[in-house]
Protein backbone atom coordinates (compact mmCIF):
# COMPACT_ATOMS: atom_id res chain seq x y z
CA UNK A 1 0.00 0.00 0.00
CA UNK A 2 2.86 2.46 0.84
CA UNK A 3 4.55 1.63 -3.07
CA UNK A 4 0.81 2.47 -4.66
CA UNK A 5 0.97 5.89 -2.42
CA UNK A 6 4.35 6.88 -3.58
CA UNK A 7 3.87 5.98 -6.74
CA UNK A 8 0.24 7.98 -6.73
CA UNK A 9 2.19 11.16 -4.97
CA UNK A 10 4.75 10.68 -8.49
CA UNK A 11 1.95 10.82 -10.56
CA UNK A 12 -0.15 13.31 -9.32
CA UNK A 13 3.14 16.21 -9.14
CA UNK A 14 4.23 15.23 -12.21
CA UNK A 15 0.70 16.22 -13.80
CA UNK A 16 0.30 18.71 -11.79
CA UNK A 17 3.58 20.03 -13.16
CA UNK A 18 2.21 19.22 -16.74
CA UNK A 19 -0.93 20.83 -15.92
CA UNK A 20 1.11 23.97 -15.00
CA UNK A 21 3.07 24.40 -17.37
CA UNK A 22 0.29 24.13 -20.00
CA UNK A 23 -1.09 27.24 -18.59
CA UNK A 24 -1.37 30.73 -20.26
CA UNK A 25 0.15 33.25 -17.33
CA UNK A 26 -3.88 34.64 -17.07
CA UNK A 27 -4.54 31.40 -15.59
CA UNK A 28 -1.45 30.89 -13.36
CA UNK A 29 -2.51 34.03 -11.69
CA UNK A 30 -6.24 33.26 -11.45
CA UNK A 31 -5.01 29.96 -9.78
CA UNK A 32 -2.53 32.16 -7.78
CA UNK A 33 -5.25 34.36 -6.16
CA UNK A 34 -7.92 31.64 -5.79
CA UNK A 35 -5.60 29.36 -4.32
CA UNK A 36 -4.31 32.55 -2.33
CA UNK A 37 -7.97 33.03 -1.06
CA UNK A 38 -8.47 29.44 0.18
CA UNK A 39 -5.38 29.18 1.98
CA UNK A 40 -6.57 32.88 3.87
CA UNK A 41 -9.89 31.51 4.30
CA UNK A 42 -8.56 27.82 5.69
CA UNK A 43 -6.21 30.15 7.85
CA UNK A 44 -9.05 32.52 9.04
CA UNK A 45 -11.53 29.52 10.10
CA UNK A 46 -8.43 27.48 11.95
CA UNK A 47 -7.46 31.03 14.00
CA UNK A 48 -11.27 31.35 14.79
CA UNK A 49 -11.64 28.27 15.82
CA UNK A 50 -8.71 27.94 18.19
CA UNK A 51 -10.26 31.51 19.42
CA UNK A 52 -13.31 29.41 20.19
CA UNK A 53 -11.53 26.86 22.07
CA UNK A 54 -9.23 29.24 23.79
CA UNK A 55 -12.08 30.97 25.32
CA UNK A 56 -13.77 28.31 26.12
CA UNK A 57 -10.99 26.45 27.80
CA UNK A 58 -10.48 30.08 29.73
CA UNK A 59 -13.96 30.32 30.82
CA UNK A 60 -13.47 26.31 32.06
CA UNK A 61 -10.62 27.58 34.05
CA UNK A 62 -12.39 30.37 35.35
CA UNK A 63 -15.07 28.46 36.55
CA UNK A 64 -12.94 26.10 38.30
CA UNK A 65 -11.02 28.61 40.20
CA UNK A 66 -14.65 30.29 41.00
CA UNK A 67 -15.34 27.42 42.43
CA UNK A 68 -12.28 26.38 44.21
CA UNK A 69 -11.98 30.07 45.89
CA UNK A 70 -15.71 29.64 46.56
CA UNK A 71 -15.20 25.73 48.23
CA UNK A 72 -12.01 27.40 50.29
CA UNK A 73 -13.61 30.32 51.33
CA UNK A 74 -16.78 28.14 52.63
CA UNK A 75 -14.62 26.03 54.31
CA UNK A 76 -12.54 28.64 56.06
CA UNK A 77 -16.01 30.05 57.57
CA UNK A 78 -17.07 26.63 58.56
CA UNK A 79 -13.80 26.16 60.32
CA UNK A 80 -14.15 30.16 61.73
CA UNK A 81 -17.81 28.95 62.73
CA UNK A 82 -16.55 25.91 64.43
CA UNK A 83 -14.18 27.63 66.57
CA UNK A 84 -16.57 30.18 67.94
CA UNK A 85 -18.84 27.06 68.72
CA UNK A 86 -16.36 25.38 70.56
CA UNK A 87 -15.11 28.53 72.36
CA UNK A 88 -18.88 29.57 72.94
CA UNK A 89 -19.61 25.73 74.52
CA UNK A 90 -16.76 26.40 76.79
CA UNK A 91 -18.30 29.84 77.95
CA UNK A 92 -21.56 28.16 79.06
CA UNK A 93 -19.69 25.17 80.22
CA UNK A 94 -17.48 27.75 82.34
CA UNK A 95 -20.64 29.23 83.85
CA UNK A 96 -22.63 26.13 84.89
CA UNK A 97 -20.61 23.55 85.90
CA UNK A 98 -17.60 25.30 87.26
CA UNK A 99 -18.18 26.18 91.59
CA UNK A 100 -18.10 29.49 91.56
CA UNK A 101 -18.81 29.94 95.37
CA UNK A 102 -15.74 27.39 95.72
CA UNK A 103 -13.14 30.12 93.97
CA UNK A 104 -14.82 32.64 95.25
CA UNK A 105 -14.07 31.44 98.82
CA UNK A 106 -10.05 30.33 97.74
CA UNK A 107 -9.92 33.92 97.04
CA UNK A 108 -10.86 35.61 99.47
CA UNK A 109 -9.00 32.99 101.73
CA UNK A 110 -5.72 33.99 99.67
CA UNK A 111 -6.69 37.72 100.51
CA UNK A 112 -7.18 37.45 103.81
CA UNK A 113 -3.49 35.58 104.21
CA UNK A 114 -1.83 38.64 102.30
CA UNK A 115 -3.66 41.38 103.32
CA UNK A 116 -3.48 45.17 105.61
CA UNK A 117 -5.09 43.92 109.03
CA UNK A 118 -6.82 47.34 108.34
CA UNK A 119 -8.81 46.16 105.03
CA UNK A 120 -11.95 44.22 106.02
CA UNK A 121 -12.39 41.61 103.10
CA UNK A 122 -15.89 39.93 103.66
CA UNK A 123 -17.74 41.52 106.92
CA UNK A 124 -19.94 38.72 106.70
CA UNK A 125 -17.22 37.01 109.14
CA UNK A 126 -17.24 39.57 111.74
CA UNK A 127 -20.69 40.55 111.84
CA UNK A 128 -22.48 37.29 110.68
CA UNK A 129 -24.48 40.14 108.43
CA UNK A 130 -24.31 41.39 105.26
CA UNK A 131 -22.45 44.33 104.83
CA UNK A 132 -25.81 46.63 103.70
CA UNK A 133 -25.50 50.39 103.17
CA UNK A 134 -28.58 50.73 105.98
CA UNK A 135 -26.33 48.34 108.35
CA UNK A 136 -23.45 50.34 108.18
CA UNK A 137 -25.39 53.64 108.85
CA UNK A 138 -27.30 52.49 111.56
CA UNK A 139 -24.04 51.07 113.61
CA UNK A 140 -22.51 54.57 112.78
CA UNK A 141 -25.57 56.38 114.22
CA UNK A 142 -25.59 54.03 117.22
CA UNK A 143 -22.13 54.54 117.68
CA UNK A 144 -22.40 58.70 117.80
CA UNK A 145 -25.75 58.26 120.23
CA UNK A 146 -23.19 56.39 122.81
CA UNK A 147 -20.25 59.16 122.64
CA UNK A 148 -23.17 61.59 122.84
CA UNK A 149 -24.60 60.36 126.38
CA UNK A 150 -21.16 59.25 127.23
CA UNK A 151 -20.29 63.57 127.32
Amino acid sequence: MSKNLLLGTILGGAATYVAWKCLSDKQKNDVKKNVGSYVTEVADASTDYALNALDIIDEKLAEHDASEKLNNLSNRFNKTADKVKDKASRVVDRFTNDDFDKETAEIRQQLANNADPDIIIDTTDQDNEPATPDAQDTKSDSAEENKAGKD
